[in-house]
């Protein structure tokens, strides 16, 4: 684990206490890693093609197969 150093005011730390400033620091780190992810993800979605993906294509209408009947009405 690497560890970062960071300086702030004595009164900033005062004011909202050590407790508090490391809990919203903690926050700030898991949503940053969160939103790196979701970036990785987009970035891999550009590269997918699922309109010609087989694969994909199988899926989406065997899910169609199983699921269709709540969507059309009877006749």
């Amino acid at each position: 684990m690497v560890e970062f150093k960071i300086q702030l005011e004595d009164t900033f730390v005062q004011t909202f206490g050590y407790k508090e400033i490391d809990k919203r620091l903690q926050e700030f780190v898991q949503k940053y890693v969160i939103k790196l992810a979701a970036q990785d993800i987009l970035n891999d979605l550009e590269s997918i093609d699922l309109e010609n993906d087989q694969e994909w294509q199988v899926s989406r209408n065997l899910a169609w197969q199983q699921e269709e009947h709540k969507y059309l009405a009877q006749k």
